[in-house]
């Protein structure tokens, strides 16, 4: 057992009494507060992906029971001169957006379909965000924990009619130069795995760039090239399966470690923007996996607190910190008498030590309620009851179907099974139509007040660069597919135990 977790279980009455307690400001902001009219030289974008209010009070929470303070997120909010907003974030065919549709709305100032990236529905191309300060000579970076070339980041730089298009999005990154690169998705740079066999890790090296996979190729890269760092194949590893792990610990960068070094490379320019992303909130509550989500959130405010240290010491920097729309929607219910076992179950989730992704292969070549209960044991740290071993093996099996039809997969039921120990019920497994919340700080804060619509986001930011420019936009469609669970998945099957 951890330090970390002693000092929880001998302190853990005073840790839950406090986990949903007033954030408490720790740092001082005076020099946040900006003239009306100020520019940024900086602007840092950072997207908490899928993250409902369920998954950020519940982030909060946590890290109040980890590490006895509370997100950032909220202390950022007290800041003066700090403003927050409400966002309607649906794209131009549903009022549920996909990342894809949302990232665009962002990234041209249009809504597109879902699955697009800034395309509009007559296959005309929309100007990006990055090209238009690419023109303006700002530097660009994008830092993400999901594959580099996934919706989020892809929808700040490309055109593509599919963002599952994500070998022509890795040579759009190449052909548009975006200077600082850190994330996943190797595998769409390398020769032997695109399906055009050309060798983009050997063109990004020929342009110039510093191609690392390593953490420790990063740490010591030198600042006089752009960087392409990919770190793993696929997505990088949630934040819990990667502490678990002493080999993945040394070799995978935190999203903190590589948002220090993406400002490090772009705080030497003038101006620059950089999209900072926390990808796999998103996939964590997808798999209704609340303590894969929470410890993603922590890794994702531990990349927050990096960018409000940096603000600090060059205060003509701009943080904007949102997400691009609910997933599943958690959230913590009343349980016991007087709702008093709810923070107490809530508790159980410091006891996890794998993701539910990565004890997937595990309990499909089981066959018995025993086998399942020692497989969760390790990783969850709850003992199961064998009646309920038994019906999450049926449904891991295909042999048990819910009520509600949504919830028809074993990752939805395995969800609903550790509800009984942690006190988190779901609402469904994919995205929600939800506002989402949004808080900014800096000179330029002040367009982000109030009740904004997500192409919002793109108009503000060309405004403070001093950038004249509009996309042409399409009227909303009629709710129509793809739907933002198709746009993401498309024909594959989204069951992580098929």
């Amino acid at each position: 057992m951890s330090g970390n977790r002693r000092t929880f279980l001998k302190q853990s009455g005073l840790a839950v009494a406090s986990a949903l307690g007033f954030p408490s400001v720790v740092c001082s902001a005076k020099d946040a507060v900006q003239e009306p009219d100020a520019l940024p030289r900086h602007i840092i974008h950072l997207v908490a992906d899928g993250m409902s209010m369920g998954t950020l009070t519940l982030g909060d929470a946590f890290a109040r029971l980890y590490r006895q303070r509370g997100l950032r997120f909220f202390d950022l909010q007290q800041m003066p001169g700090a403003v927050t907003a409400l966002v309607n974030m649906r794209s131009l065919n549903s009022v549920v957006t996909d990342s894809a549709a949302a990232s665009s709305s962002w990234g041209s100032g249009s809504r597109v379909v879902n699955g697009v990236l800034n395309q509009l529905p007559d296959g005309v191309d929309l100007y990006p965000l990055y090209q238009l300060f690419k023109e303006a000579s700002w530097k660009r970076g994008l830092v993400t924990t999901t594959e580099i070339t996934h919706a989020t980041p892809a929808g700040f730089v490309a055109n593509c009619s599919s963002r599952g298009s994500a070998e022509e999005i890795a040579r759009q990154y190449l052909d548009r130069h975006v200077q600082v690169l850190l994330g996943g998705g190797r595998k769409f740079f390398e020769a032997d795995k695109r399906k055009d066999k050309s060798d983009l890790l050997k063109e990004f090296r020929d342009a110039g760039y510093a191609v690392f996979h390593q953490a420790s190729e990063m740490e010591s890269a030198s600042l006089d090239r752009p960087w392409l760092g990919v770190f793993a194949s696929g997505h990088l590893p949630y934040t819990l399966d990667q502490y678990a792990d002493p080999k993945l610990l040394t070799s995978v960068p935190t999203l903190a470690a590589m948002t220090k070094r993406a400002l490090e490379w772009l705080g030497r320019s003038d101006h620059f923007i950089l999209q900072v992303e926390g990808g796999r909130v998103d996939h964590a509550a997808h798999n209704c996996d609340i303590a894969a989500a929470v410890r993603e959130m922590l890794a994702f405010d531990e990349a927050l607190e990096v960018c409000i240290e940096f603000q600090r010491r060059v205060p003509e920097t701009l943080l904007v910190v949102t997400t691009d729309h609910g997933t599943s929607n958690p959230g913590l219910v009343g349980l016991g008498k007087s709702y008093a076992d709810s923070l107490k179950l809530f508790s159980q989730v410091l006891r996890a030590r794998r993701s539910f992704e990565s004890i997937a292969d595990n309990l499909k070549s089981v066959n018995s309620a025993a086998d399942v209960r020692k497989i969760l044991l390790e990783a969850t740290g709850c003992e199961v009851p064998e009646t309920k071993a038994v019906l999450l093996l049926e449904s891991v099996n295909g042999k048990r179907k819910p009520l509600f039809d949504h919830m028809n997969s074993a990752a939805a039921q395995l969800g609903q099974l550790m509800a009984n120990y942690v006190g988190v019920g779901w609402t469904g497994t994919s995205h929600t139509a939800d506002y989402v919340p949004l808080v900014a700080i800096g000179p330029g804060a002040v367009r982000f007040r109030g009740f904004l619509q997500n192409t919002d986001v793109f108009q503000n930011y060309l405004a403070l660069a001093g950038i004249e420019y509009r996309n042409p936009t399409a009227p909303l469609m009629s709710e129509c597919g793809p739907s933002a669970e198709e746009a993401e998945f498309g024909d594959k099957h989204t069951e992580m135990f098929a």
